[in-house]
């Protein structure tokens, strides 16, 4: 998930588990995580993406409603569909199911940053790394997408520039960052970095497809971008 070569490649492997097996919950829910990415990171069609994603998140909790990881991931879905009483919802049945979930408190991270709250969301993705010391990249990517947030540019930049995360989609806020502290020469050749893996990014796409319900938060992000040369 870490390209949308890899991501594409994934799917194609999922979708033939599916074939063999078309009641294994996990391939469901991470064929929906596939197809949820896709359109949010990778430019493919939201039309199409959006509600299959959802379809299959929904079908993995009908498959295995007990397993935590299919409750958040379609807890995140659902909340960047801005339906955020549902995604409250299926959060809180993941932490029923496992409080010590470290990807779901990870993401939850993502979607508290989003509606405003980066001092939570800095909490929850600090709680995520207490419970799993050695996480996947993408962990460091939420933190300095609160850190960012919360305008802890510093911190944003430490976490961002974690060799777990960096290299990756995550280069961008990292290149917004460095802009919002005056190293614009930095900033620039990091965004120039990330749009050799993401030429078609645009602010605007990026901008719509995320769940903002903090507009100074969002300008904070579009501000940064644009500094380090990011297109409109």
């Amino acid at each position: 998930f870490q390209t949308g070569l890899g991501a594409r490649e994934a799917r194609m492997l999922l979708e033939k588990a599916i074939g063999l097996d078309p009641d294994y919950a996990e391939a469901h829910s991470l064929l929906a995580l596939n197809l949820w990415l896709g359109w949010l990171f990778w430019n493919e069609p939201k039309e199409t993406n959006q509600p299959r994603a959802l379809a299959e998140a929904q079908r993995a909790v009908a498959l295995d409603p007990n397993d935590a990881g299919n409750r958040w991931l379609l807890g995140i879905i659902l909340g960047h569909e801005r339906r955020f009483r549902e995604s409250d919802a299926e959060f809180e049945a993941t932490f029923k199911l496992d409080p010590n979930h470290a990807d779901a408190w990870a993401m939850r991270s993502d979607l508290i940053t989003l509606r405003g709250d980066a001092v939570k969301g800095v909490e929850f993705v600090k709680r995520a790394l207490r419970l799993n010391p050695h996480p996947p990249g993408w962990y460091y990517w939420m933190a300095g997408q609160a850190y960012y947030a919360l305008g802890d540019y510093q911190s944003a930049v430490d976490a961002l520039r974690k060799p777990e995360t960096y290299r990756t989609t995550s280069r961008r806020i990292l290149a917004a960052a460095l802009a919002q502290l005056g190293r614009l020469d930095e900033a620039r050749q990091e965004a120039e970095f990330f749009l050799m893996s993401d030429p078609y990014f645009s602010i605007r796409h990026w901008a719509t497809s995320q769940p903002f319900d903090d507009e100074e938060v969002l300008q904070r992000f579009v501000e940064g971008y644009r500094k380090a040369g990011l297109p409109d």
